[in-house]
């Protein structure tokens, strides 16, 4: 129906978008300006699909040769960071935030298993593929508003496990040529992703830190030369 409009592009237009929002609900937390919250929408949306085209080797990047979706992104942080309406809106939007970040999720993997097949790489690589667009972004939206990335802190809800479940899923129905494979590996990845949200579910603890096995460095350890070191009164 449209030219040059196929699925994939369809696909990742919806990830960048929900990518997009879901940097900008992190960017209102942070009490970012307009700069703020459209460079952690830009790096969110076309990070993990920037690390894809690099591994894959693919040129241009998918954002340069879709410039239209820096566009996109300016045209909603406008409203988003100035409009009172829009602002009460996205408030309501926070309380679902897990929501809209999970969907971008599941798109996100579907787009980068999908350019990955249509390499004819092995259905590991691919499914790898799927994983980092998937999380790449939002590892960048997290270093840069100075926190540890939510996927590799022990304590949060499944994440790369729920982006990693939904690639499997589209492989194994691709393989049997299922019309229903974006449909089934979006909601395994948004669904997953949900349950351990609203049930608090996450991976096992690591053995260490329930027997304490590393210590983290604190400032109440001296070097020998400092405990040696006398002090004012010569003790």
């Amino acid at each position: 129906m449209f030219k040059g409009v196929s699925p994939v592009l369809i696909f990742e237009v919806i990830a960048v978008v929900l990518a997009a929002l879901s940097a900008m609900i992190t960017a209102a937390k942070k009490n970012l300006d307009f700069v703020g919250t459209y460079a952690l929408a830009v790096v969110t949306a076309f990070g993990g699909g920037t690390i894809r085209d690099v591994l894959l080797d693919r040129r241009p990047f998918f954002w340069v040769s879709r410039w239209e979706h820096l566009i996109i992104i300016f045209a909603l942080c406008i409203p988003f960071v100035y409009s009172k309406r829009v602002h009460d809106f996205s408030r309501r939007l926070v309380a679902r935030g897990e929501l809209v970040d999970a969907l971008g999720l599941g798109f996100f993997s579907v787009v980068g298993v999908t350019m990955a097949l249509e390499l004819r790489l092995p259905s590991a690589v691919a499914v790898l593929m799927g994983v980092v667009t998937a999380t790449g972004g939002g590892i960048m939206r997290d270093l840069l508003v100075n926190e540890i990335p939510v996927v590799f802190r022990h304590g949060t809800t499944l994440y790369t496990t729920s982006a990693f479940a939904g690639a499997v899923v589209f492989i194994l129905l691709e393989k049997i040529y299922s019309p229903l494979a974006v449909i089934a590996s979006v909601s395994v990845a948004v669904g997953s992703r949900l349950y351990s949200v609203w049930s608090g579910t996450t991976l096992p603890r690591p053995h260490w830190m329930a027997t304490g096995a590393h210590r983290i460095p604190t400032g109440e350890h001296k070097t020998r030369k400092e405990r040696n070191k006398p002090t004012k009164n010569g003790e």
